[in-house]
């Protein structure tokens, strides 16, 4: 009995490269879907039909809410005396002024406290109070602790009637 000859290195690369080829392609092939679209233009940022922002990142739009809310539960802005924190606030109310959109959307059962939240940010902004991200707000703490009180309380209540439970 003789034994086999062994498989040459030409062999060995021409079957690896075979194996990367087929396996390229089953991956290409499994990103296509008749489903959605493929990520290939701006116009991808927006939503289909039917959903939210939140779901093209795979987190239920209600969901995704209310884990939003529980992370801004937890900023000293959402609670803190407000007369002392407002300074420091700035990217807190960009960020809730941000989700309104997404509440109004997502939550429609909030889009009420929502309207109510938008008024409060313009009243705190109309007072001279809103700073920007990342910079401290100058405006009179007589003044704007009253005026960002209002804007904790209606954020508060948006995220009860969102049903975070925070």
């Amino acid at each position: 009995m003789q034994p086999r000859p062994r498989p040459t290195a030409p062999l060995l690369r021409a079957a690896g490269l075979l194996a990367t080829a087929l396996l390229a392609t089953t991956l290409l092939l499994t990103g296509c879907s008749a489903d959605r679209p493929a990520a290939s233009s701006a116009a991808d940022t927006e939503p289909w039909p039917g959903q939210t922002a939140s779901d093209r990142v795979g987190a239920p739009g209600l969901e995704a809410l209310r884990t939003k809310f529980r992370f801004y539960a937890q900023d000293p802005c959402w609670s803190a005396d407000p007369a002392a924190v407002f300074p420091r606030c700035g990217r807190f109310t960009t960020e809730i002024r941000n989700a309104l959109p997404q509440v109004r959307q997502d939550a429609p059962a909030a889009a009420a406290q929502a309207d109510l939240v938008g008024k409060a940010l313009d009243d705190f902004a109309a007072q001279g109070c809103q700073a920007d991200p990342g910079t401290l707000a100058e405006g009179d703490a007589s003044v704007c602790g009253p005026a960002f009180r209002a804007v904790q309380e209606t954020v508060q209540g948006m995220a009860t009637a969102a049903g975070a439970g925070t």
